[in-house]
């Protein structure tokens, strides 16, 4: 298993990281991605990469919510760093109005400069497109980019097929699991060779321990639950959707070799 999106750098996790990454791996899960959302973030994922070789991965870019308060120099650090060896994806990235945010035309420019340095560097991308989802998808479609996910999938299934016609996967979290969540027929009617794993830990813990802390361990339960929609064995589920994202984030990149 592949968990795709993490932030390891949380708080939640300051005394016990060790024993996650343990965890995650007598849980099956092999590799890690951790996703920044601004400069300082970003710089934190490669200090936990470098910890964990071969197991924990970088994806750096700027969140939405964090434009603002992102400088030139931090773009300019960003596209400097992302030639880094444990740097694996540009993410996340995208567009967020979810409260009430005004400055949606200086997330698209942002937006836009990561997406090219994805082009730039040949880079999948982890996208983030919480209740601005049509412009997102848009601007993502006029790119050009071909290779990524749009991660915690939260959009209808028509949205899910215009996704997938770009080339780029859906990934769904423990929120998959939740009582009346509408995210099972969307899954189902997906194939399942397009649909990553994700925790988005220390958020979005699965069922029955929704409200406390994810962590990435809990992306199997992600893949049980996939494995029940689409009448698959666990290890049938776990091998399309780890070859996903291999394909994904892992195909242009040489092995890990210590």
């Amino acid at each position: 298993m592949i968990d795709t999106h993490s932030h390891l750098y949380y708080s939640d996790f300051d005394h016990d990281l060790n024993e996650v990454i343990v965890r995650a791996q007598a849980a099956g899960v092999n590799k890690i991605i951790t996703a920044a959302v601004d400069r300082a973030t970003a710089e934190q994922c490669l200090d936990i990469a470098a910890r964990f070789p071969g197991i924990v991965f970088a994806a750096i870019g700027v969140h939405p919510s964090e434009v603002s308060k992102t400088s030139e120099d931090d773009l300019l650090w960003m596209e400097a760093m992302a030639g880094d060896p444990n740097v694996i994806a540009i993410g996340e990235i995208g567009l967020d109005i979810y409260r009430g945010e005004t400055n949606l035309a200086e997330q698209e420019v942002v937006f836009r400069r990561m997406l090219e340095l994805a082009k730039q560097t040949d880079l999948p991308v982890i996208v983030h497109h919480r209740a601005a989802g049509m412009r997102t998808i848009e601007i993502v479609e006029e790119s050009g980019i071909k290779r990524g996910v749009f991660h915690c999938f939260s959009e209808d299934l028509a949205y899910a097929l215009r996704v997938l016609a770009t080339g780029l996967c859906v990934s769904f979290t423990g929120n998959i699991t939740y009582k009346n969540s509408r995210l099972p027929d969307i899954a189902r009617a997906l194939p399942l060779e397009k649909i990553l794993l994700e925790t988005d830990s220390p958020f979005m813990a699965p069922a029955p321990i929704r409200g406390k802390r994810c962590e990435p361990m809990h992306v199997r339960d992600v893949v049980l639950k996939l494995a029940e929609i689409h009448g698959r064995t666990l290890d049938e589920a776990d091998r399309i959707t780890t070859s996903a994202a291999e394909r994904t984030f892992f195909a242009n990149r040489p092995a890990f070799s210590l």
